[in-house]
């Protein structure tokens, strides 16, 4: 069996007091990751997973509430276990680069233990990208263009699903969400729009669109959390997703 643990479903200023984003793909003994927020390794510790069983990390888009938590899973790797288990981080173009430049910010001197590191990194193309039994599909969207933002779309176990990155209203979420067992659609804003995000209200007007068997809401404001009688599973900090 294959699981979602939803380690983080935050907006970048913590509303509701959630954890950044971070989805953990557990099967079996191993572990992916579908972005890697700030606090991703407090989460991982305090749902007894164990950081070093990692095996690739997927990021939507470089801001700090959904990448800004890999330095602190790079250090966990080398003070416990010396970097020996491979790990392989893919993102957009110049994703090594970025999390370089993260690590040294954060630890100064400490990007030198790459060289010792069984760590290599993938950038995304306009393709399927097959790693093993997964494959991953990358979309650009619309969010603050700095950050390289995408959704991504998987393919595991014979289970297709996916994560709509942070985005305000985009053609491309269409395809994303096409033929899915289940869609994580970030949902910023309740009734009000804002450059980047989106609203319940524009899922809803949309919804014929997205053609996926379940839409689940994550990146929640206050309004939206506060929000009753609404037509799509809100995602919290802990909730399993199992298929």
């Amino acid at each position: 069996m294959i699981k979602i643990r939803v380690l983080g479903c935050g907006d970048a200023i913590a509303s509701g007091g959630r954890h950044t984003t971070s989805f953990a793909i557990v099967h079996g003994s191993r572990i992916d990751l579908i972005d890697c927020g700030v606090s991703t390794l407090v989460r991982l510790k305090q749902e007894g997973i164990d950081p070093s069983t990692i095996r690739r990390i997927f990021l939507s888009h470089f801001h700090g509430d959904h990448f800004g938590g890999v330095p602190f899973v790079l250090l966990h790797r080398k003070i416990t276990n010396g970097n020996n288990s491979p790990l392989v981080i893919y993102g957009p173009k110049g994703v090594e680069k970025k999390i370089r430049d993260l690590q040294e910010c954060l630890y100064p001197g400490t990007a030198e233990w790459w060289s010792e590191a069984n760590l290599s990194f993938i950038e995304y193309t306009n393709d399927w990208q097959e790693d093993e039994e997964i494959s991953v599909k990358a979309f650009s969207v619309t969010h603050s263009v700095p950050s390289s933002p995408h959704g991504l779309k998987f393919k595991m176990g014979g289970i297709c699903f996916a994560f709509s990155g942070d985005s305000e209203w985009d053609k491309q979420l269409i395809e994303l969400a096409a033929e899915t067992d289940f869609f994580i659609c970030e949902c910023n804003n309740y009734m009000d729009e804002s450059a980047g995000h989106l609203s319940y209200q524009t899922i809803l007007a949309k919804a014929d669109l997205l053609l996926s068997k379940k839409i689940y809401l994550t990146h929640m404001g206050d309004k939206m959390l506060a929000a009753e009688k609404i037509q799509f599973e809100k995602l919290s900090d802990g909730l399993v997703i199992s298929f």
